[in-house]
């Protein structure tokens, strides 16, 4: 993935942020909805099964109503998708919606964007199960600096908020294993940049440049 030379911000992952400008935004899109037909420059998107709305009843709907998203040239990412011990149906019925995305995105060379809530022994069982070939990254990460190291030692990248952007949890992941998002906090990923070069100490040009990196990294097949 490269973007534009012009493009110095990149919101790995929102609900409501429009590119253009300086600004990549990936916008989330779930199951059934449509790619929009205005898209603005800059502005891309994910699309997958999110647990929160996924029942036993709707899971091959779901399954699907997501193809049709997932071939739009637009669409960069698969997910969110994941676990949530919290919200959704059961493990089970979690497991078999995100084995079928992970597969998906082996098919269509994407990387996969991860929501996890407390379930990562079977985030782990399922990346063990797949041996993925894309890059998947746990969107939003709250956890603790032990976890962001032993996620990055599997193999997952880890993409904060303004919330998530702590020293310890920034050196545990390493500068290069790292994305930035505003997911639906309200900030600007302006705001997200300058938050992650006060806590880090690295000065905000080279943060740019070290995101602008990192995203690449996710797949070098595709060029946009």
């Amino acid at each position: 993935m490269k973007p534009d030379e012009n493009i110095k911000f990149i919101d790995f992952h929102t609900h409501h942020g429009e590119g253009g400008g300086d600004t990549m935004v990936i916008r989330n899109l779930l199951a059934g909805e449509k790619v929009p037909e205005s898209l603005s420059p800059g502005t891309f998107y994910s699309a997958g099964i999110h647990p929160w709305y996924l029942t036993k009843e709707n899971c091959d709907e779901l399954k699907s109503a997501l193809i049709p998203a997932l071939e739009h040239h637009r669409v960069i990412m698969v997910g969110e998708a994941g676990f949530d011990s919290v919200r959704g149906p059961s493990t089970e019925i979690q497991y078999d919606a995100f084995i079928y995305q992970a597969h998906l995105a082996e098919q269509l060379d994407k990387p996969v964007v991860i929501h996890t809530v407390r379930l990562w022994d079977v985030l782990r069982k399922a990346k063990k199960e797949i041996n993925p070939s894309v890059q998947w990254i746990i969107h939003g990460f709250r956890g603790n600096a032990k976890l962001a190291s032993d996620l990055v030692s599997e193999g997952f990248m880890v993409s904060l908020g303004k919330r998530g952007i702590i020293l310890e949890v920034i050196e545990a992941a390493g500068i290069n294993n790292i994305l930035l998002e505003t997911d639906d906090s309200g900030s600007s990923i302006q705001d997200v940049y300058s938050n992650f070069a006060r806590v880090s100490g690295i000065d905000e040009n080279e943060v740019i440049a070290i995101m602008k990196s990192n995203f690449i990294k996710l797949s070098g097949k595709q060029n946009f």
